[in-house]
Parts: C-alpha cells; structure tokens; sequence
C-alpha cells in the first residue's frame, strides 16, 4: 500500500470513530457480542480496524464506540499500533479528549477497547453548518489547543491533528472532543512492549495537515510542534474554509511531491487565499456571517499571523507549544499585542538581503547597508581622486572617506544600536521602521562639523525609505543630502549624481514627474560626462529617464533609450542582472504599444533570467511577471494570467506590504482579470481595497490611485452601475488631465471609458465628442493599428448606429481593416 493510501486509512479510522455515520443499518438489534458489549452497528470501518456503536449493561448501561482489530489484520505491527493507541488513551483524562472505558480481547483474541461514543460531528462541518462567526470559530480552537496540549503535557504526541478527529458534541453548550490517536507517539516513554515503527519512506498523518518534519524519510525527529503545525493548518482551514494546500493536488502528486510542497513550498496568506476561491469565497464569507470584502479585511495581519506562525517551516520559530498557540489567539480576542507578527526584523532583512543581493542599498537592513555603502563610497572615491588629481590629492581624499566611515561607525554603534537596547527600548517591538525613525531622530545636529557625513547617512535612510514606500520621508533625507553634496563636492561628483538619481527616482514615484525628469536628465548627462556612456552608473540612471518617459506616455523615446541600454548592457555586461531588468522594461513598452508578439519573448526570458539571478521574490523579478500577466490579460488569454497574479500578489504582501505601490498596482491588474472574467465580487473587493490604500497612503491625484479609480470605474461600467462607474470616471479623467495631460495614453483611456458609460445611457451627445477625442488621440499617440485605437473607432462606429447617425458610422468604418470593418469587433476594455 502507498503512503498516501496508508494515511486514506488512516483517515477514515479517525473520521468515523466516535462520529455519527451512515455505515451499516439503522436499528438498535444487536449484531453480535464482545466481552460484555453487545455490538448494535457499524459506525466506521478503515484499513486495520471496525468501530461499532455496542452497548454495556454492567457495572453501568451506557453505550460506547468500540474498535476492534479486523480479523486477518492482526500482524505484529497493527497491533503494536492498536496496543499503544489504547495505552496512549487509557493516559489521557481530559475534557476534550474522548476517554477510554475499557480493553480487553474477543474471544479470537484480537484486541479492543471501549471509548466514549461522541455525538458529534468534525468541527470545521460542525462551524459551517451552524454559521459560526470568526470568534465562535476560535472558541471551538481554543478548546481544541487546550486538549492538544494536555496530551503533550502527558508525554503524547497526536501527530494526525484534522477537522475529522477533532468532533464537537453539542449538549447544551458545544465541547470539543479529539478522537484518534492511533499515530500517536510517546515523548518520553514506551507506549507498550511491542515495536511501534514507521515503515521508511511512509508518512505518520495526513499529508494535508502534515508538518514538513513527519514528511522526511522516516520521520523519527519529531515533538510536540508537529501537533502546532497540524493546528496552525487547522485554524487557516477554521478561517478561510480551505487548505493552504490542495489536498487533491497532493495526494494525486504522489510521495515525493507531497515532501516538496510540505517542506518547501510556503502556504499563502489567507486573505490572499481566500480572494482566490472565486464564487467559493462568498459561500465562505456567508458560513462566518459576514461579506467577503469584511472577512478579507479581518483576515489581513494579526488574524492570518497567528496560523502562518504555526506553520513555518522552521519548527524553532514556530509557537513553542500548543498553549503558546492559544495564548496568541486569546491575545488576538482581547485585543492585546500578538506574540506573532510579521517576521522578525533580523529575519526579514537577512532574506531581504539574501533576494537582493545588488541592491543592498535598498535593503532594510540599515546598519548592514551603512557600512557597505560607507566602504564602497570610499574605494569608489579613491579610485576617482586618483583619476582627477595626483597621489597627494587622493591621499587627502582617502583620509576624508576614511573619517567619514569612522563617523558613520561610530554613530551606528554609540547611536543607533545602543537606542535598540531592550533597557531603551522597555518591551517595544524593535521594527524596521523604528530603526529608521531612530536613526532620523539620532541624526538631527549630530553632524553639524561633518556635513558630509550626514549626507552619507541620509542618503542611505533616504533610499531604504523610498523602497519600503515611505516616499515623504524618503524625500527629506534625500533633499537634504542632494544640497550638502552639492554644495561640498559640486554637481558632478559622483556621490552628488547618486543622490540626485535617488531623488529623482522619489519624485518619479511620487507623481511629480517634471521635478523627475529635470534630475534624470541631469544625472545622465553628468554620469556621461564623468564616467562615459558605457558604465552601469550611466546605463541605470538612463533606465530611470525612459521608465519616466513611458510613465509620462512618450512611449517611442522610452523605447529608443531602452532599445541603445539593451545594446550596450548586453555587450558589457552579458545577460546580468541590467541586462535583464533592462528586458523587462522595454517588453513593458512594447505591450503598451499594442506589439504583443514582441513583448511575450522579452517577458519570458526576463522573467526566467531574473528568477534565477536574483530569486522569485526580487522586486524586479514580480515586475516581469506582473508584466507577462498583463499581456497575457491584453491578449485574453486570462486563464495563464491569474496563477501569474496571485503568486506575485502574495509576494507583495509577504515582502513589499499591502500599502506598496507594486502591492497596488498587481491588486488592480487582479482586479482587472476578475472584471474580465465576470468575477465581480472580487474584482470588487480588490480595487475597493486598492483605492482606499491609494488615496491613503498616495493621494487622490497620484497616478496610481488614478488607475485604481479608473480600474473600479470599469468594473461598475461592465456591471452596469452607471452612475457609480460616472461619478469616478469624471473624477479620474479630471485627475489625469491635470496630472498627465490631455494625450496622455491614460487620459485618452479614461475619455474612452466614460464615453462608454455615456453610450450605454444613451447620451449620445454627451458620448461623441469624448470618443472622437480619444479615437483621434489614440490614433496620433498609439497609432492607427494600435488595439486601443481600433476599440474607440469601433465604439465610435457602434454610437452613430444607435443615434440613428449611418454616415457618421459609415466615415469612421473606412478607417477599420477590412476584415474588422466586415465582422465587427467586440468590445475592448
């Protein structure tokens, strides 16, 4: 028998015994005897053994579930395994643990025992049939970890913890009762004097809610956090009704799969696993009295900590036992701090470091990336001083970076690390975003005799937290650094083109694109000027030109910089890290220009190469394949589309954060695929909770709250809430006007949209001149191939037919192919 066959069952012992079941008939005729238990019916049957619902008369009449050994089935391994389950109960005396009444042996001589017949049912169909709320749910948890940890109070392991072996009995109020421990293992003491082993290469458990140390070969390394894990798996379920793991996908992907996934893969975030269940996940909303949009909203942060705590891959860092598990949860309740949370800052910046390696500078690890950017400051600046001047000169310039670095070593030690002291810090969670604060707040006056210092220091906090999203506070210390180095070493040091290309990329993602461009422009012309055009320097600060071009819709000078940068990376560099991004940036420009056929190939391999240079977790790694989901959707190929954008979606939560602009902009792209897949729902939930962040964090007149409203808009067009899907479209094109221009590919799609909503109203007049404004925009700005520009005249087309106008119609069909122009076309998004 498979493994997987094995724990099938496994599986069915559990579920049954104890349960209420529809094996064997109905009546109350007994259907045999053992020992003093007349045998009324089956309740469950699994591979090695029976469970019947008997009846006792002496010394007191009760009825009871009794298992017994299946004839045939009495090797010396089933019994050693039925022997310590019935030792292992016999131990056990607790509320929410179904006792043991009796053992003994038939008259065959195949072993028994007599357990409490609880009438129950698994917990997770008990709390969907009764519509439990989120904090009933936990009631029930909470008695559930309460049992668990008194079985390893007493030295057990269950090591098969699952919806079906934990029942609830309802006799007034609802009592937990876990069934099952037929996998059990003893912690610190023989269970009987029989072997109990696990044959190699076959699992203890179920595979759905095994820990990844029972699926190692052999598993003998195992404790009580394997039981927490189980729990952590329960609770995900209890929360989201579904696994974080497709229990079908892993039983059908045979042992070794099982192992990858169980040991390698990571669950996904519950929010994030509940907004992929599609229709399921409003069934699932209605089991918790609640809507989708409310359960996903509670189920981000402290809620869905909890259960991924329990389940990290690494048990020592997992809750320490089944009471810590329960503490958190009743923390959660009572609304007091959590012991878990996202991961520890160390934590978090040691894999930050680790997915970006070349881009440390941008890591949250301030202290790390001081002193590296410190070091590399001061090689990088000799170098250059001996370059421009004599040995004397760069001596002196030597002596100043090395003063510098003692500054800024100093500072870290005597300011930064001793206010992270927990004497200083009195129990207050040391974060990423305190060290940085700390450092703000240490740094104001400290350098006032060595400016240059500062400006070292607030360049690095400046650039950490623009990657974190902290773009206000990002610009203040980038500001700040820009003038000091401007006015010490002038505009062409390289230090002062660093910082100014750091601004720039702050005012680029703040919107303010002029400010941008005017600071790109300027870095590129210096860094040509100083290093020459064929230098990585160079090459990113053009990078960061032709992402402002095509963000402002210039997308032919976006793609003339891009097209000269791949030419020159690929020839300097080879296929590194540049090369890559640089890839994925102009297939970006060549999906927004309508060339799908030639952005697919630039996806692809940008996305591979950059997986496997920088991990798939690197921000610029979930850009290309945020970018191939999307040509995917502008190709319609939606079903490629949507594992694409999920995957990175939890990605973003896990390492950017829910208020990132990236987060934002894959949560409108998921929105967007929902909206063309009729998925309304939960379209509508993402771009809900997209906009709200946006105007919170961004602003209503930033450009990606403007996607955001423009995204929503269509989504209330295509469900034909037209007044809603007015009220934003006006305000958005409003925006985008202001804020991009009026050719502005963008505005242009607004003007198309509304005009859309004005069409399906029958405002005819109200409609044209919009969509005569956007078919003729479009047709200068894209082209007059261009999908967008084909979807207005067609639109425009479809307008004049329904206001009665058909020579109208019959003008703007010339300019159709001629295929298009015979068949129609449907309408575009």
């Amino acid at each position: 028998m498979s493994a997987v066959g094995a724990k099938n069952d496994g599986a069915r012992d559990g579920q049954t015994a104890g349960a209420t079941s529809s094996f064997g008939a109905g009546g109350t005729e007994p259907i045999g005897q053992i020992g003093p238990y007349r045998l009324l019916r089956v309740l469950g049957e699994g591979g090695f053994s029976i469970v019947y619902l008997a009846e006792q008369d002496k010394p007191v009449r009760r009825r009871v579930a009794l298992k017994v050994i299946k004839p045939g089935m009495d090797t010396k391994q089933v019994i050693a395994r039925f022997e310590a389950e019935r030792q292992v109960l016999a131990l056990l005396e607790h509320t929410n643990i179904a006792p043991v009444f009796d053992a003994g042996e038939t008259d065959a001589g195949l072993p028994y025992f007599a357990m409490e017949n609880v009438k129950g049912v698994p917990i997770i169909e008990h709390c969907d049939q009764n519509r439990l709320s989120i904090e009933e749910r936990l009631g029930l948890f909470l008695q559930a970890c309460e049992g668990v940890q008194y079985a390893h109070q007493k030295g057990i392991i269950h090591r098969d913890v699952k919806p079906s072996n934990i029942l609830v009995s309802v006799q007034g109020n609802a009592v937990v009762k876990i069934i099952d421990f037929g996998v059990a293992k003893a912690v610190t003491q023989p269970l009987t004097d029989r072997t109990l082993y696990t044959e190699q290469g076959q699992f203890v458990g179920t595979p759905e809610y095994m820990s990844p140390e029972q699926a190692e070969m052999g598993a003998q390394d195992i404790d009580t956090r394997t039981d927490v894990y189980s729990l952590g798996v329960l609770l995900y379920e209890l929360l989201t009704g579904t696994l974080p793991f497709d229990g079908q996908a892993l039983r059908e992907g045979g042992v070794d799969y099982i192992r990858k996934v169980v040991r390698e893969q990571e669950p996904k975030r519950p929010s994030t696993r509940l907004t992929s269940l599609g229709e399921k996940a409003t069934r699932v909303a209605e089991d918790r009295r609640t809507d989708v949009a409310d359960l996903t909203k509670r189920l981000r942060r402290e809620l869905e900590w909890i259960p991924l705590m329990a389940m990290r891959k690494d048990r020592t860092r997992r809750y320490r036992s089944a009471s810590e598990l329960a503490d958190d949860v009743k923390n959660y309740l009572n609304g007091v701090p959590l012991i878990a949370g996202p991961e520890s800052a160390v934590y978090r910046l040691k894999k930050f470091v680790r997915r970006n390696r070349a881009l440390v500078a941008g890591v949250a690890v301030v202290l790390a990336v001081m002193i590296a950017a410190t070091v590399v400051s001061t090689v990088f600046a000799v170098k250059a001083a001996r370059a421009r001047a004599d040995a004397e000169a760069a001596r002196y310039e030597a002596e100043r970076q090395a003063k510098t670095s003692q500054a800024v070593s100093d500072f870290l030690r005597e300011d930064l690390l001793a206010s992270m002291d927990p004497y200083v810090t009195q129990g207050r969670e040391v974060t990423v975003r305190s060290f940085l604060d700390a450092a703000s707040e240490k740094l104001e006056g400290k350098f006032a005799q060595g400016p240059l210092v500062e400006a070292s220091i607030r360049h690095t906090l400046g650039t950490t937290y623009r990657n974190i999203g902290e773009f206000g506070t990002a610009e203040k210390h980038l500001e700040r650094a820009y003038q000091i180095r401007l006015e010490q070493l002038g505009e062409d040091d390289p230090d002062t083109l660093a910082t100014m290309e750091a601004l720039a990329r702050v005012y680029w993602r703040q919107g303010r694109y002029d400010k941008a461009q005017t600071l790109f422009t300027k870095t590129v012309e210096g860094r040509r000027k100083v290093l020459g055009e064929e230098n990585p320097d160079t090459l990113y600060a053009m990078n960061g030109l032709a992402v402002l071009y095509f963000s402002q819709g210039k997308y032919a000078q976006a793609e003339s910089l891009y097209t000269k940068m791949l030419q020159i990376s690929r020839t300097l560099l080879g296929e590194d890290m540049a090369t890559v991004l640089f890839m994925g940036n102009l297939a970006t420009v060549y999906r927004s220009q309508g060339r799908y056929a030639e952005a697919e190939p630039l996806y692809l391999k940008a996305t591979e190469q950059s997986q496997r240079l920088l991990g798939e977790e690197n921000p610029d790694t979930l850009y290309c394949m945020t970018g191939l989901a999307m040509l995917y959707i502008a190709q319609g190929r939606y079903e490629q589309a949507e594992p694409i954008l999920l995957n990175v979606l939890d990605i973003d939560y896990r390492v950017l954060g829910e208020e990132h602009p990236d987060t934002l902009y894959t949560m409108d792209g998921l929105g967007t695929l929902y909206t063309a897949l009729g998925r309304y729902q939960e379209a509508e939930d993402l771009l809900k909770n997209a906009l709200s962040i946006g105007r919170l964090t961004l602003g209503d007149e930033h450009p990606s709250t403007l996607t955001s409203m423009n995204c929503l808009a269509w989504l209330y067009y295509k469900m034909a809430r037209y007044a809603d899907a007015e009220s934003l479209l006006v305000d958005t094109l409003q925006g985008r006007r202001l804020v991009l221009s009026d050719e502005h590919p963008d505005t242009l799609d607004s003007m198309h949209r509304l005009a859309m909503v004005y069409t399906a109203l029958k405002r005819y007049d109200e409609a044209e001149p919009l969509l005569l404004q956007a078919a003729k925009g479009r047709e200068a700005v894209l082209g007059p191939t261009h999908p967008d520009t084909l979807d207005s005249i067609d639109n425009l087309i479809k307008l004049y037919q329904a206001w009665g106008k058909p020579d109208q119609a019959e003008q703007w069909r010339t300019k159709l192919p001629a295929e298009q122009a015979n068949n129609g076309q449907s309408e575009g998004s």
